[in-house]
């Protein structure tokens, strides 16, 4: 990490409070040399794009963490999607840089910028963080750093935006602190609301920062250090209020890449260990009509493949049933599948299994969480060893191929015993799997200790130990048909110091950061022993925070109700110790004085399709509902096959039995009336060029799917589109011509422009030609050259200058070979150069302008047995040390080309035209 986060304030240039010069800046000098950069570009569809208004309350919204990670953040999107409908507030995103683009905004004294905006993060009044997860605590301060706020909010002046951290780890803000300005505990969406009015308000009475935070601070449900009396968590009482944000698409893959609708919110199912269930009491359910309109909509209109319907407890939603049947009548035949997070062993019927599998086999995950019933009684997990047997046969008879088992270990009172029960129970499940081709994955996490649960008091095993029990369960979980997973130590380790710590755990924070610190959630990243030194050089122990605790001393998070009462969680502590469980209150009916439930506030029950609502102590396993519910599209089927190849022809007769047809014809024209593969091509300029060629593949599949174009798929358990590409272009360079091949059902004579309005105005498709049902060959098998043109840095920028390329050139041209050492992940490999450039073609020109720079056109071919060269690896090898950042130059590949038969050259494409034109000439003629 550079000199600027071990020591002092990172100071971004201020020439770069430009968006425009920003944005220009990080296109040519950073994002060529970062892995990723599809991350930092913006561009989502169903983003908001309105005009910068310093009027408003503008608001940057941030994930400290990496953007595939954060981008699919349910409560950032609610927050997103709530600002951003008003007129008067604006919200903006900005997630983690990778340790790679922090390295470069801080050599180039560049700052943090806005996602879609491109603004630095210090141009909004405040820079609002969700931080869900202790390990991302880092993160924050990076962010806050590179965008030249101080980190401390002591330290901060007018000038600086305001800082509001809010998310699950809120509900412990000490360690928080020091860095926010005010802490959000709680629900968000009515209090950022609250908060862009304060903010809103306040600038247009011309308020000094001092004036403008203190008026900010007076919207009930933040807490900041000092603050008197007890701060009352936030809760949203109708969630139909805040609708499911249904857009929002990533331009690259996410972690959770598919459309995540959160159904219902709260869980009083009790599990003793279990932050979230405690603080997001009660339990309140959207309106199935809500549901289902959201679902139906991001399937049809957005291309998700998946819709995820979210909680912490789908199958209590009492609305499933209904939901279900409704999304999938909705979608039809749109091949988008259902998908439902972990389950409930004892939770979902037989009938929902086979929704949910409809459209394809997939893998569901349950959570026993222990092995033994004593130790699951501990917990209050109040399901059976028989629960979880019937629910995995279920989803084995449905057709998964994957279950995944969830268990904790270290949870207290925990005995080999117990951990040996588990080993039980996971062979159990491996036994009941269909012989060849099912697969069992059994994950065991550390326990960690979280404020405001039962456990909080119980402290956390040692490190030491938690490794030898990771050493029992690998001893015994072995085999072909059982994939193990067993957490670091370490990490639950820090999980529990972070989330149990007070204000001195925050210096440790910083000075963890200072230590190089960073993605501390990602195994890669992690190091226990950077934080090991913080601990040693704050004179902090850390084991004092994870240690038992006395139930009647003082907690640091006391200052804040987070929707259970104390004494509550006392006598469900006393209770574990026990081994008494709990019934989930709405199942039962009867109270158990959580103090979540109150004036105005109470468990909220979904209305179903007919207008009734559960209630209190009716609420029973979800159940599905008729099959004959879920109906095909009425307009099914309606449109004729493509029927390009002619009916029998006597001319195609067998010899051998006139009155037959050739085979080959046959299976020719009955797979004509299947489909069609179309070869077409495309352009791909301006910000598509970073992405990779996978995240290429994704956005033009989801296009297809937004187009409604009668494309066909592949056959199988995994169905998935007929669509194949040419040689991936390499991250950063552009295409005029390049070339897919999509099968099609039915013929579309308007399916070019009808899937270019799908598509960003970077990418294009250009023509198209149908070639016939029977599946092409590889495209880059058949291309032969590829032609390049490259505009080097003029030599203001670095780049050499139009008589050193051509002098280069020459010199190139006159050696027999020319060597370059590639970096491969095998190990490195040595090309010899000279051989792939095509028919010496190399040209040196200046480049338009006035800066002067080289302008270069090349050729490569394609030899055989030998790998091909990326074109920046070209330029290296033929500038050398002239050009010291290849990545730099702005590359494009103008053509792909063929070699005919007679020595010339075409375009694949124009193979394609010209055998069409042949095969039409010939059914003329012989007509």
């Amino acid at each position: 990490m550079s000199g600027n986060a071990q020591g002092g304030r990172h100071r971004p240039d201020p020439a770069y409070d430009d968006p425009q010069r920003l944005r220009a800046a990080l296109r040519r000098r950073v994002l060529p040399l970062v892995s990723r950069p599809g991350r930092y570009l913006g561009g989502e569809l169903g983003a908001s794009h309105k005009d910068w208004d310093p009027a408003r309350a503008n608001f940057l919204l941030s994930y400290p963490d990496a953007y595939e990670l954060g981008i699919s953040n349910n409560g950032l999107r609610i927050l997103y999607a709530a600002v951003n409908a008003r007129d008067d507030a604006y919200a903006d995103l900005a997630f983690a840089p990778w340790p790679d683009l922090e390295a470069q905004l801080r050599e180039g004294l560049l700052p943090l910028f806005a996602l879609e905006s491109g603004r630095p993060a210090r141009a909004f009044d405040v820079i609002g963080f969700s931080l869900g997860y202790e390990l991302c605590l880092t993160n924050l301060l990076t962010m806050l750093d590179l965008a030249g706020v101080p980190l401390r909010a002591a330290d901060r002046a007018d000038g600086d935006p305001l800082v509001l951290v809010g998310g699950h780890c809120a509900a412990n803000p000490t360690v928080l602190g020091p860095f926010a300005d005010v802490v959000c505990v709680g629900d968000g969406e009515e209090a950022l609301l609250e908060i862009a009015d304060a903010v809103r308000d306040g600038k247009r009475a011309g308020e000094d920062r001092a004036a403008l935070l203190a008026r900010v601070r007076a919207v009930p449900g933040l807490w900041w250090p000092g603050k008197p009396g007890r701060t009352e968590a936030r809760v949203v009482r109708d969630l139909n209020a805040f609708p499911p944000p249904a857009t929002l698409v990533p331009v690259i893959e996410a972690v959770h890449d598919r459309l995540s609708l959160e159904v219902m919110r709260g869980c009083v199912r009790g599990c003793r260990f279990c932050q979230a269930g405690m603080i997001t009491r009660p339990v309140r359910e959207r309106d199935v009509a809500q549901v289902v309109e959201r679902a139906v909509a991001g399937a049809r209109d957005l291309g998700w493949e998946e819709v995820s319907l979210l909680s912490l407890s789908t199958c209590d939603y009492t609305g499933l049933g209904a939901a279900m049947a409704g999304i999938l009548e909705g979608i039809g035949d749109a091949r988008t599948s259902l998908e439902l997070p972990s389950l409930r062993v004892d939770a979902l019927d037989e009938g929902l299994y086979g929704l949910v599998q409809r459209e394809r086999p997939s893998s569901f995950t349950f959570a026993p969480e222990a092995g033994s019933q004593r130790l699951r009684d501990v917990v209050n997990k109040n399901v059976t060893e028989q629960d979880v047997m019937t629910s995995v046969r279920r989803a084995f008879a449905a057709g998964a191929k994957k279950i995944k088992l969830y268990f904790m270990t270290g949870l207290p009172t925990e005995t080999d015993e117990d951990l040996l029960a588990a080993v039980d129970l996971v062979e159990k499940v491996v036994a009941a799997a269909p012989r060849g081709g099912a697969q069992v994955t059994a994950s065991f996490s550390p326990f960690a200790p979280k404020a405001h649960t039962p456990f909080q008091w119980a402290g956390q095993v040692s490190r030491r130990e938690m490794g030898r029990r990771n050493e029992l369960l690998s001893s015994r979980l072995r085999g072909s048909r059982i994939k193990l997973s067993l957490r670091d130590p370490d990490v639950s380790w820090l999980e529990g110091v972070l989330g149990l710590g007070d204000a001195a755990v925050a210096d440790v924070v910083e000075r963890a950061w200072r230590l190089g610190a960073r993605f501390d959630g990602w195994d890669e990243m992690f190091h226990a022993g950077r934080w090991e030194q913080a601990f040693a050089e704050a004179g902090v122990d850390p084991d004092l925070y994870v240690a038992p605790r006395d139930p009647d001393a003082p907690l640091p998070w006391d200052g804040v109700f987070a929707q259970v009462d104390r004494d509550f969680l006392r006598r469900e502590w006393v209770s574990a110790q026990a081994g008494a469980t709990v019934a989930d209150c709405r199942l039962e009916g009867g109270c158990e004085r959580c103090e979540a439930c109150g004036p105005g506030l109470v468990h909220v029950f979904a209305e179903q399709p007919d207008g009734s609502r559960a209630t209190r102590g009716q609420v029973a396993i979800a159940a599905a509902p008729p099959f004959d519910a879920v109906a095909p599209p009425a307009d099914a089927g309606t449109e004729a096959p493509v029927g390009i190849v002619l009916p029998f022809d006597p001319r195609n007769a067998d010899a051998a039995d006139p009155r037959r047809e050739r085979p080959q014809w046959r299976k020719w024209r009955e797979r004509a009336s299947e489909k069609c593969w179309f070869r077409a091509s495309y352009a791909k300029d301006g910000d598509a060029v970073w992405l990779g060629h996978l995240d290429f593949q994704r956005l033009i599949q989801m296009a297809l799917r937004r187009s409604a174009l009668p494309v066909a798929y592949s056959q199988g358990f995994h169905p998935h589109l007929l669509i194949k590409f040419g040689p991936p272009l390499p991250v950063g360079v552009a295409g005029d011509d390049e070339l897919l091949d999509l099968a099609l059902l039915h013929d579309v004579h308007d399916w070019v422009p009808r899937l270019n309005r799908q598509l960003p105005p970077t990418i294009r498709l250009l023509a198209a030609e149908p070639m016939g049902p029977v599946v092409p060959e590889s495209i880059e098998q058949g291309v032969d050259r590829s032609d390049y043109r490259a505009l080097l840095p003029p030599p203001a920028d670095g780049g050499p200058s139009v008589a050193t390329v051509r002098r280069l050139a020459g010199e190139f041209l006159a050696a027999s070979s020319r060597t370059v050492v590639r970096q491969r992940p095998k190990g490195d490999v040595t090309v010899d150069v000279r051989p792939l450039l095509c028919e010496d073609r190399l040209a040196v020109a200046e480049a338009p302008g006035p800066d002067g720079g080289a302008d270069l056109t090349f050729s490569l071919q394609r030899l055989p047995a030998q790998p091909g060269l990326p074109a920046h690896d070209f330029l290296a090898a033929l500038c050398g040390d002239a050009l010291p950042e290849p990545r730099h130059a702005e590359l494009r590949r103008t053509a792909l080309l063929m070699r005919r038969p007679d020595g010339t050259w075409a375009s694949p494409l124009d193979g394609v035209r010209e055998h069409n034109q042949r095969l039409w000439l010939q059914r003329h003629l012989t007509a």
